[in-house]
């Protein structure tokens, strides 16, 4: 989402930390491990699906050949949204959607027992005044200079990278969403459950950086049932957030990819991981509801090195 899910309440959720060198060792050798993609084909069309984390550390490594080749082949990438190429277009569209009518100290929209921790997050991240904006304005902001602090960067994100190579070789880009739906997701919740919102970001800023580092851990090495555990846990208490941020929206991408099917073409669709993992997912739902079984592509191993022979 404007890449951010309660799982992106971790966007400090999947903006992440390299793997712990252990973390491959759980594959067996011939099968390296790589993020999870997927493909559909039939006589003339094929659509490639990959799952995204939308903020990385500098160092990061993931866009391997069989990525790069599956996105090199197509005539269109599809992303959750495309992003204005101007970024002060974003901010005027933001800040209008997040400004409340009139100010209202931030504190005083919490319980005294979360109010030691916001103060602790002014201090340390500096977002600047928020009393005049909505309260889950507040929360994404207070995650994202969070995630900033971690050490993880959108800029170098894979919605990022896979954007400037699609414009590299002139690949047209579309959005299953626009920016003003990703916005409308949080701007629609009650001011209860955007409080509550808040009071979960606020509790998870101190474990981010290790919940950051697991996520992708898992991101990494294609293994989306852990990774499906992990957003079941952070949507443990809010099934209306968990069925409006990934149930309704999988759905949604999940037709579209089966209609899709129906014309020729050579499609990269990328969104984020969280909808690519556990019951009800994308994935999950083509086969189950359209009888479209994506095959799982997998990374081929390295060839093995020629020895020179000897001369004679």
């Amino acid at each position: 989402m404007i890449q951010l899910l309660r799982s992106a309440l971790l966007a400090a959720l999947f903006g992440l930390l390299p793997p712990a060198p252990a973390a491959a060792a759980s594959r067996p050798a011939a099968v390296p491990a790589t993020p999870a993609l997927w493909v559909l084909k039939d006589a003339d069309t094929s659509i490639h699906i990959f799952g995204t984390v939308h903020a990385l550390p500098r160092g990061t490594r993931w866009f391997r050949p069989h990525v790069v080749a599956a996105l090199d082949s197509a005539d269109t990438l599809v992303l959750e949204t495309v992003l204005p190429a101007d970024p002060m277009t974003m901010m005027g569209l933001t800040l209008r959607m997040a400004r409340r009518p009139a100010p209202e100290p931030l504190a005083d929209r919490l319980p005294e027992a979360s109010r030691p921790a916001l103060a602790d997050a002014l201090a340390r991240l500096n977002p600047g005044p928020l009393d005049q904006f909505k309260t889950w304005y507040a929360a994404l902001t207070l995650a994202n200079l969070q995630s900033a602090a971690n050490g993880l960067d959108p800029a170098i994100g894979v919605e990022a990278v896979l954007t400037e190579r699609a414009r590299m070789r002139r690949i047209p880009i579309e959005g299953l969403e626009t920016v003003e739906q990703q916005l409308t997701y949080f701007d629609v919740l009650s001011e209860a459950d955007q409080r509550l919102f808040l009071v979960a970001t606020l509790d998870g800023l101190a474990q981010s950086e290790a919940d950051a580092r697991a996520m992708v851990d898992d991101w990494l090495a294609g293994r989306t049932d852990r990774l499906a555990e992990r957003i079941n846990r952070d949507f443990e208490g809010s099934p209306m957030l968990r069925q409006m941020l990934l149930g309704d929206r999988d759905q949604r991408w999940a037709a579209w990819i089966a209609e899709r099917m129906q014309r020729p073409g050579r499609v990269f669709v990328a969104v984020g991981a969280g909808h690519l993992a556990g019951p009800g997912n994308v994935v999950d739902l083509l086969a189950r509801r359209y009888g479209l079984v994506p095959e799982r592509v997998l990374q081929a191993p390295p060839a093995p090195a020629r020895r020179a022979r000897p001369r004679r």
